[in-house]
């Protein structure tokens, strides 16, 4: 009997329970960690005597963000159910939290690094820059590209079906931030619920850095500028499809770097009125436009991230310790959520008869596969993300040493 009930599956009140899976199962897995490495609750992001210039409100938001996007592709996986198209889903709401949470994500690292680069001025160690970036982005992102290959090779009975050459062709690409298919599987990058779109963006903030820091602060550095110059026209070159609308995302993270340093608005961001006016703007921007990608929510979206920037932690929600560690885990939510939903639900054929025509079986089906996705991306980072964020903070280290020993007395 057909008990599909796509008003239950669209409900606000599955995000509102995901949610709560989501924390309760950070709180589980939290007991599970040694306490050294437990993000501290409650930080006050610049008073707690922390030296690593994390903000915590940032990380709690980054963490729920990551997990937001989660359920919008979950959303659209029991549309690709029914459908076989993998679209966005006609509630603004779960369109919303994919979208919205992506732009949020592009601007927390344009507030970031403009921050960072406006503390450094003329000091700003680029090669070290560079350095975090590859050690921070890439070891987990290279997890990816391996389970990607290799469930894009199950699914095709691990056999050859392109030719050698044309499979490690596909697999360079993969390892270089784009999406092809991979043995013929045309919708290979559904295994990562094509999550990766949004890499080339960052990539493309990371290389264009230098050369805007040249035009528009006093640090007029010239050699890195034009390596930024020709890194960015090669980034625009080999990937050709970039949004101007999705971009702009990055300048509230830009106008939020600055705002931080009015203590005027700082105070009033953390402020009830401050918390009010964020509220505002993030719900106008999710209940009054059908996209992120355009001017007015990215205004609406800015005024929020300005807030939580300053520190706003909305009454401590976002700095308590379950949802810290999902904003430690957040780039492993974002880059392996999809690889779970694959292979719970969509590969998964005893899951996908038992729950795709029954919204009730298939949010709790959801329910279990999130559990799991904050479990993989817990174990993903205290074995490989967290490992490579360590050595690449000795490389740099040993680096600089290195620099201040050549540095004639």
């Amino acid at each position: 009997m057909t008990i599909r009930n796509d008003a239950m599956a669209f409900s606000p009140l599955l995000a509102v329970f995901l949610f709560a899976v989501a924390i309760c199962a950070s709180w589980a897995i939290l007991r599970l960690v040694p306490r050294p490495l437990r993000p501290q609750a409650g930080a006050d992001s610049r008073n707690d005597g922390r030296t690593d210039g994390r903000y915590a409100a940032i990380d709690g938001m980054r963490g729920l963000l990551a997990y937001a996007v989660f359920i919008h592709h979950g959303i659209i996986t029991w549309q690709y159910l029914h459908t076989g198209l993998w679209t966005l889903p006609p509630s603004r709401l779960y369109t919303q939290l994919g979208q919205s949470s992506v732009a949020l994500f592009f601007m927390v690292t344009a507030f970031l690094f403009w921050d960072k680069l406006l503390k450094a001025g003329p000091e700003m160690d680029w090669p070290g820059f560079v350095s975090s970036r590859i050690y921070r982005v890439y070891p987990v992102y290279a997890v990816a590209v391996l389970l990607v290959a290799v469930l894009a090779l199950a699914s095709t009975g691990f056999e050859v079906r392109t030719g050698p050459l044309d499979l490690l062709r596909r697999l360079i690409g993969w390892a270089t931030f784009k999406a092809p298919p991979i043995n013929g599987l045309e919708n290979t990058g559904q295994i990562v619920a094509y999550a990766t779109w949004s890499l080339p963006y960052e990539l493309l903030f990371y290389a264009a850095l230098p050369a805007l820091a040249f035009l528009v602060t006093p640090a007029h550095r010239l050699r890195p500028a034009l390596v930024s110059v020709a890194a960015t026209l090669i980034l625009l070159l080999y990937f050709r499809n970039f949004s101007l609308a999705v971009l702009e995302c990055f300048l509230g993270g830009i106008a939020a770097a600055h705002a931080i340093r009015r203590p005027g608005l700082v105070r009033f961001a953390r402020s009830g009125r401050g918390l009010a006016v964020a509220l505002a703007g993030l719900s106008a921007a999710v209940a009054g436009f059908d996209t992120a990608y355009a001017p007015l929510p990215v205004l609406g979206l800015g005024l929020f991230f300005v807030a939580i920037a300053a520190d706003q932690s909305f009454r401590g929600a976002l700095t308590c310790q379950p949802v810290l560690w999902l904003g430690e885990i957040s780039y492993g939510v974002y880059l392996l959520h999809g690889i779970v939903i694959w292979t719970t639900i969509t590969a998964n054929a005893p899951v996908r008869s038992l729950v795709g025509e029954d919204a009730g079986l298939y949010a709790l089906a959801l329910a279990g596969t999130g559990i799991l996705v904050v479990a993989v991306a817990s174990l993903v980072h205290l074995a490989i993300e967290r490992p490579a964020i360590m050595a690449g903070r000795r490389s740099r280290a040993l680096r600089r040493n290195d620099r201040a020993e050549r540095v004639p007395a």
